[in-house]
């Protein structure tokens, strides 16, 4: 899969149709900041799915489109386009080429389109499942992103890493095997509870029947009787049921009454709180006023504030200047009479130095003399002792050369026994190692057989994955668009429901008709008898249109039951056909043609009853393909197919037809077919769902057959006996060689030793004539050297005498160097004094200035600060009175609202009155109703066939009442007895076997759906721990390239028990260092460990493409370099879009997309291909 193109119009900065074009390469995107880099970025989020917001960096979803700037107006559209080449098939799709589309109107309207088809949010996610392409995966990564994989924020390792393991769908089915398994466990408690209440009530029903027989015999009487009793109660029924009749309707106008003075008191309260509300927003301008006068009065005060304080510190400066240039003054005589001092003191000085330096001088020249003899003397001693020194280095290198041969005989034999122990251990290690190479080949030789074994049964099952992957991405094909009809079909029908529910296009009359209750219920509606096929629909309700919302009527009575209802209630009017009469006049059949056109009856269905009436509104109509018919239509109706025109026989109408024409016309018919259509269509759609899961379960099974795991060990295997077998004969060559080097040199220590021996006689000889020498030389240096020191004695004494005197010299030197120091200080002390008086003096007048300045300046502030205390009272006063104004206000509100409350009060209290009344008739209805049902259910009796009956005696309703309280007593003192308890009891134990059944069934069902859930589970672990140790062995190699190979780096399962949920430790320890945690990191080194384990993932499962946005910003121009550079290697499988400020950066990428706003407000791109210019 890769990224073609990207499409922008409107949204955010972008108000032009904007296109990038992305290539197999590197593409950057550069421009200064806020040119609308970023909103590229936010562009591919939004069009792939993206639903939180600020994800987006927005307020809201208005503030994606385009806004305007000072010479465009605002854009009511954003939309996005991002086209795929679905190059390695990975989308599931039969399409080469794939577009994804979202828009968002402004008007709150938004769409998602695949293709240019519309399509859910859903579709878009399922298409690019376990592709690496989502709003949280690793293909858009921003530099937050990349701290939230440092801080693992909201599990974004692990996350991560579930995607590169494309366990996606695993975490799906685990999720709805849980939910049907929760459903399960409550179907089941549901079933224990029934069973626990059918097994009682199957021990009762055993009881009963016994009880049946004995039953019906008291039965019999007790019946009699009691219809009897019914005849003499029903008496005084009526006239109680017209006098709480009339006292209802009485207080029901006066309800009616209250609800119009509530509404009435509503409408006008409504009026005032509008009116409120304008009072309230000007108060709170004013207050905002009066906030901002005091804010500004604030400002001045602090103005005066800093004024005085700088008035005080200038006033104190003048005095402190002043102060200083009169002390100035009388240090600056004290310093003149002082240098006056020294420089007398100087003169007197210099005459007493001259008199000691001759006598220095000829206290040198003796010192010169002794020093020449102790010169000469020293010469003669260093040539005696270099003389002796030589000798006596001779003699110890003699020695030395004696010892050192000595030393090399003793190692050179020790060398030659050594080399003889090699030789014969080397000899054992090689016939060791030869057999040791043998077996390890033999190893070798079953292990490529059962190799070669593994390969054959991998390539047949990949075979086999691949053909049934093919069927699976068909019938995901043919899945979406069956689920694209079956929503189509439900929309239609939830929208035709809800206008049949809401009676929507008909009149308020006939609405109120079809939902009173005091009218006939069922009574249809003309549009809802006549079903037209779809192709004449629109033709038909353009004749039909003005008798649609006719209720046909059996009678005249049931009509005028209507119209009296309409007329009380003040409902307006409706219209009737009347079926009887229609009945008795219209004709059977229409003998009549029209050539060239369709009788409408041919293309309406109709129920038998209904068939007159559609005779008398559609018996001289015919519908015409073209207008050729018009001409003789022989006066009849003719209609065109579209609906475009209606013929009559001496008028026309037509024109455009409307886009919900068609949609009033036999909706009822119309939804029970939609009902039809869509369980039709469900079904379908189950089917297809069903093939999926089965060929997918195929998959899994064929994939868990791959023993890839095992075909990699044994190719690790067969690596490693190849390397083994390799090592050992390396080590045989070795031993070899070493074996021959070890005889040459075992000669060659012979030879060593025997030259050794030769040389090592003449060299003693030399040491010992040595020796004499050195005795001789010794007694010579002897002699000279007592001679040096007596000479060095007295050159000693000389040069004491000679320095206690110069040192007195030097110290008359320095005492006058001292006072002409002294000398300078003071001069140098006076022209600063004089210089410090003089910036004073300045100083001084500038000040004075300055303070002249911040006094007038003060004054000012103080006359502007009068003024807006002024004018704070008036707004004050203003404010107050707009204060009392506004609480007035909500005061008469608020008694406003209280006469409401009261108007509502007595308005309860007649509902109240009217639901008492109500009770009673109910409670006489109930009376009736309970007399009635009784009669039928106990002794299936209607009461209605026995009003019109005579009593059969003359017995009084307390004497009947007692015989039936007392029939009645015996029936209960048998108990209660359920005259059907056999039949029952036989349809409650078929009823308790079956739901025993369905017991089984779930319990059957919970057991499967458990061991789904932990295959599932099995498989999305195993998945995961191998993702997860592939990951980790990449980051640690990728680690190493992005910092050195001494560099310590690992992945660590927090929790390794649970490995569905755990979380995942990142350890890095670059450089030496050993952080506690990564944010102990530098900004760039946790920019890099991020970026090493982003690629360690790349490298398991690429994603198509990948956007870094400003993720180089952290790193130096080093890292930067790394980082390129592995960029460049990944690009090769997949393609990277790199936001960037850095050049570096920019010069490593293959297209560069410049976004520029030359134009304020609107960004633009320019393009710059680097290859074209290499």
């Amino acid at each position: 899969m890769r990224l073609k193109t990207l499409e922008i119009k409107g949204f955010k900065s972008f108000a032009d149709k904007t296109v990038i074009n992305f290539d197999d390469s590197v593409t950057g995107i550069v421009g200064p900041n806020g040119c609308g880099k970023s909103n590229i970025v936010d562009s591919i989020r939004w069009v792939i799915g993206e639903q939180k917001i600020s994800h987006l960096r927005s307020e809201n979803l208005d503030s994606l489109v385009f806004n305007g700037s000072k010479t465009r107006s605002a854009s009511g559209l954003a939309e996005v386009s991002l086209t795929f080449e679905n190059t390695r098939n990975l989308l599931p799709t039969e399409f080469n080429t794939v577009t994804i589309t979202r828009k968002f109107y402004k008007s709150g309207e938004s769409e998602y389109r695949l293709n240019d088809v519309q399509c859910r949010l859903k579709d878009i996610q399922n298409l690019f499942m376990d592709t690496g392409v989502s709003t949280d995966s690793y293909a858009i990564i921003a530099l937050d992103m990349v701290d939230d994989l440092i801080k693992d924020k909201d599990n974004s390792r692990r996350k991560m890493l579930e995607q590169a393991a494309g366990i996606s769908i695993y975490k799906t089915r685990k999720k709805e095997a849980k939910s049907k398994l929760e459903a399960t466990e409550q179907d089941l408690a549901r079933i224990e509870d029934l069973l626990f209440e059918i097994n009682n009530q199957l021990k009762s029903l055993e009881s009963q029947a016994k009880k049946a027989e004995k039953y019906h015999e008291i039965k019999k009487e007790y019946r009699e009787v009691s219809i009897e009793l019914a005849k003499a109660s029903l008496e005084g029924f009526n006239l109680s049921y017209s006098d709480l009749t009339e006292q209802q309707q009485k207080e029901t106008d006066r309800k009616h009454q209250l609800e119009a003075s509530i509404a009435t008191s509503e409408a006008e309260l409504e009026g005032e709180r509008v009116r409120f509300l304008e009072t309230e927003k000007a108060l709170q301008q004013l207050q905002h006023e009066f906030n901002e006068l005091q804010q500004t009065l604030r400002g001045k005060e602090n103005d005066k504030n800093l004024a005085v304080q700088r008035i005080e510190y200038l006033s104190e400066k003048l005095n402190g200047l002043q102060q200083f240039l009169d002390r100035a003054a009388g240090q600056q005589k004290g310093m003149l009479e002082s240098i006056a001092f020294t420089e007398k003191q100087i003169g007197e000085e210099e005459k007493v130095i001259q008199g000691l330096e001759l006598d220095l001088q000829k206290l040198s020249q003796s010192v010169q003399e002794k020093s020449l003899n102790l010169e000469n003397s020293r010469k003669e001693v260093d040539r005696i002792r270099q003389s002796f020194q030589q000798t006596q280095r001779d003699q110890f290198d003699a020695e030395k050369k004696v010892a050192v041969a000595d030393t090399s005989v003793a190692n050179l034999q020790r060398a030659l026994q050594q080399q003889i122990t090699e030789q014969e251990q080397r000899t054992q290690q090689i016939a060791s190692l030869n057999e040791e190479r043998e077996n390890k080949e033999k190893e070798l030789a079953i292990k490529k057989t059962d190799l070669e074994q593994l390969q054959q049964h991998q390539e047949k099952t990949k075979e086999q994955i691949l053909q049934t992957q093919s069927i699976l991405e068909q019938l995901r094909s043919e899945l979406a668009e069956e689920s694209r009809k079956l929503d189509a079909k439900k929309n239609e029908h939830d929208l035709l429901k809800s206008m049949i529910d809401s009676m929507e296009g008909y009149p308020e009359s006939v609405k109120f008709l079809h939902n009173n209750p005091e009218w006939k219920l069922g009574i249809p509606i003309l549009s809802d008898v006549i079903y037209v096929n779809e192709e004449y629909r629109q033709a038909l309700e353009n004749v039909l249109e003005p008798f649609l919302s006719y209720y046909v009527v059996d009678n005249l009575s049931e009509g005028l039951a209507a119209v009296h209802l309409l007329d009380k209630q003040k409902k307006g009017k409706a219209n009737f056909f009347l079926l009887d009469q229609i009945n008795a006049s219209a004709e059977n059949t229409v003998t009549h043609s029209l050539s060239g056109a369709i009788s409408a009856l041919n293309v309406i269905e109709v129920e038998e009853r209904y068939k007159k009436l559609a005779i008398h509104l559609l018996g001289n109509v015919f519908v015409a393909e073209n207008e050729d018919v018009l001409e003789n239509s022989n006066g009849f109706v003719v209609i065109e197919k579209q609906g475009r025109y209606v013929k009559g026989k001496y008028s026309l109408s037509g024109g455009s037809v409307g886009l919900f024409e068609g949609n009033k016309i036999g909706r009822v018919k119309n939804l029970e077919k939609l009902e039809a259509i869509v369980q039709t269509q469900e079904k379908v759609v189950e089917d297809l769902r069903a093939a999926i899961q089965s060929r997918h379960n195929e998959v899994i099974a064929f994939n868990e057959d791959l023993r890839e795991n095992t075909l990699r060990q044994r190719e690790t295997e067969i690596q490693q006996l190849t390397n083994a077998v390799f090592a050992l004969q390396n080590k045989v060559e070795n031993l070899q060689a070493a074996q021959d080097t070890g005889v040459q040199r075992q000669s060659e220590l012979n030879t060593q030793i025997e030259q050794t021996n030769a040389s090592v006689a003449t060299v003693r000889t030399l040491f010992q004539q040595l020796n004499e020498q050195l005795q001789s030389s010794q007694l010579a240096l002897q002699k000279a050297e007592e001679e040096y020191r007596n000479f060095e004695a007295a050159q000693a004494e000389a040069t004491r005498i000679y320095n206690e005197f110069n040192l007195t010299v030097s110290r008359q030197q320095s005492k006058i160097q001292s006072l002409r120091q002294e000398l300078d200080f003071k001069n140098t002390q006076l022209s600063d004094l004089s210089a410090q008086m003089l910036d004073s003096e300045k100083q001084l007048k500038e000040a004075a200035d300055s303070l002249s300045q911040s006094t007038e300046s003060l004054q000012l502030i103080e006359q502007g600060l009068h003024e807006l205390l002024t004018r704070k009272e008036e707004e004050e006063k203003r404010l107050n009175v707009a204060d009392q104004a506004y609480y007035n206000f909500r005061n008469e509100l608020a008694e406003k609202e209280s006469a409401i409350r009261h108007l509502s009060k007595d308005k309860e209290q007649v509902e109240f009155l009217l639901a008492a009344l109500k009770d009673k008739l109910n409670e006489l209805k109930l009376q009736l109703a309970g007399m009635k049902e009784r009669m039928s259910v106990e002794f299936r009796i209607d009461l209605e066939e026995i009003l019109g009956e005579g009593r059969t005696s003359d017995t009084a309703t307390e004497e009947l009442q007692a015989s039936v309280d007392r029939m009645k007593k015996r029936l209960e003192n048998l108990g209660e007895v359920n005259p059907t308890a056999i039949e029952a009891f036989t349809e409650m134990k078929k009823r308790y076997d079956f739901i025993v059944e369905q017991k089984t069934d779930l319990v059957s069902a919970k057991d499967s759906l458990l061991k789904t859930i932990e295959e599932v589970e099995a498989t999305a672990n195993q998945k995961f721990l191998d993702t997860f140790e592939q990951v980790r062995n990449h980051f640690k190699n990728v680690f190493k390239t992005l910092f050195t190979e001494d560099d310590q780096c690992d992945l660590v399962l927090e929790d390794p028990t649970n490995i569905a949920e755990s979380g995942i430790d990142v350890v890095a320890k670059p450089k030496g260092k050993r952080p506690t945690s990564l944010t102990q990191l530098s900004g760039g080194e946790r920019t890099l460990t991020a970026t090493a384990l982003l690629f360690a993932i790349y490298l398991i499962k690429p994603a198509p493409f990948c956007i870094l946005d400003e993720v180089d910003a952290p790193l130096d121009d080093a890292n930067v370099g790394k980082f390129t550079n592995m960029i460049r290697q990944f690009s090769e499988n997949s393609q990277f879009i790199i936001v960037t400020h850095n050049k570096t950066t920019m010069s490593t990428v293959d297209v560069i997309y410049g976004v520029t706003m030359q134009e304020p407000g609107v960004s633009k791109l320019v393009t710059v291909d680097f290859r074209s210019l290499q």
